[in-house]
């Protein structure tokens, strides 16, 4: 009896024991360090998510109030404007004055065009399809607005060939933009698929589906239908505007390039965040866009209009706050005006901006001109040849 009771407590112990050896292999296990380091990893990652999500909503938060203040800019130049053509010169001059200068009829007419009401797309008249790009996307098609798209691939489509007016684009290029990974099979399906859906799109707001050609292995927009592309009209308003200037004709100058800054909503395609293929072209026409608002600066400048050349300025700040060229340019406006303290400020801007956003420093026309302007502060501002340093490099 005795030794069947040593052999049943032996084996509870035993039993005792493998279970503590199995609850120590586990708690081993529990604690290894490879899985605690995927664990911490994994850990990082999720925080450097939330945290990237935050940094998101911030950007897209500036995004949102930069295009407010550009907004409110184009009113405020909206208003000055209209008042200059309502109090300086638009009225017959009395019997007896002397005629108003020549830089006054420019600026006359420029204020009658700058003052047309602002509206959120140019008016288009005797156009079949009219594609604003300048901006968000806006395509009227037949006289009504394209609101929906049923497929992101077939905007994309629409998108690249109206960029390419003119120029047929053949189905290969098309198939390598969209689809870079895919086979050629699954390529060419996907291209017909965003086509199919491109000319359904089209069709449901217009008379037919002949919108889009395929003519000898390219694609391209039917010429036989009248089109209308801002950036179109963009492009040939700003060629003409520089034209004007090399001329010495500011009065034209200046209504052409006022032309060109309206048709100017925003970025290329600002609304397409799923494509990169834009992005040089956008760039271009971003640069065209300063060079006009400086190139109104600067004959503003030089027609004496001071108040004008500053809100033009500003409006370039407010698309690109690195720009030196207007930096200069407005340092060279207060200086005109004997108010110094803009003068330092406008340079303490330009140093700031060059800093957070590039890491760099003015360049030396910047700093030599700062250095003059503050150097003549108390006596009569400086004659300044505009030929120097205002001007594009």
């Amino acid at each position: 009896m005795n030794a069947i009771t040593r052999r049943i407590r032996g084996g509870r112990g035993g039993g005792r024991h493998a279970a503590a050896r199995s609850a120590g292999s586990v708690a081993d296990r529990g604690t290894d360090p490879d899985e605690a380091s995927v664990t911490d990893r994994l850990r990082q990652l999720q925080l450097l998510g939330a945290e990237q999500i935050r940094v998101a909503a911030e950007l897209e938060s500036a995004a949102r109030a930069q295009r407010l203040a550009a907004q409110e800019l184009h009113q405020g130049i909206d208003a000055l404007l209209a008042s200059w053509a309502r109090h300086t010169g638009t009225a017959s001059a009395p019997a007896g004055t002397a005629a108003a200068p020549a830089w006054r009829a420019a600026a006359n007419e420029a204020a009658g065009l700058a003052s047309l009401p602002s509206a959120p797309r140019p008016a288009v008249p005797e156009a079949e399809v009219a594609a604003c790009v300048l901006g968000p996307l806006d395509l009227t098609v037949a006289g009504q607005r394209v609101l929906r798209w049923n497929s992101l691939k077939a905007r994309t489509v629409f998108q690249y060939l109206i960029l390419q007016m003119g120029r047929p684009v053949r189905r290969e290029v098309l198939m390598e933009l969209m689809w870079p990974e895919h086979t050629l099979v699954s390529a060419r399906n996907n291209l017909n698929a965003a086509l199919y859906s491109l000319r359904s799109t089209l069709a449901q707001h217009g008379r037919d589906d002949q919108y889009i050609l395929y003519q000898d292995g390219c694609y391209l927009p039917n010429p036989e239908l009248t089109w209308w592309i801002d950036r179109t009209e963009f492009l040939a308003a700003a060629q003409h505007a520089e034209s004007a200037r090399r001329e010495g004709d500011s009065r034209r100058a200046i209504h052409v390039y006022l032309q060109a800054v309206r048709l100017y909503r925003g970025p290329l395609f600002e609304d397409d965040g799923d494509s990169d293929w834009y992005l040089p072209e956008q760039r271009r026409l971003k640069d065209l866009y300063l060079q006009a608002l400086e190139g109104l600066t600067e004959m503003h400048i030089d027609l004496n209009d001071l108040a004008a050349a500053v809100q033009f300025g500003q409006l370039a700040l407010s698309a690109d706050q690195c720009c030196e060229v207007v930096h200069r340019l407005l340092m060279r406006c207060y200086a005109l005006q004997h108010q110094q303290q803009l003068v330092s400020r406008q340079y303490q801007l330009c140093c700031a901006a060059l800093r957070n956003e590039l890491g760099v420093s003015p360049g030396a026309d910047t700093v030599q001109l700062f250095r003059r302007l503050t150097a003549a502060a108390g006596d009569e501002p400086p004659a300044i040849s505009l030929s120097r340093a205002g001007r594009r490099s």
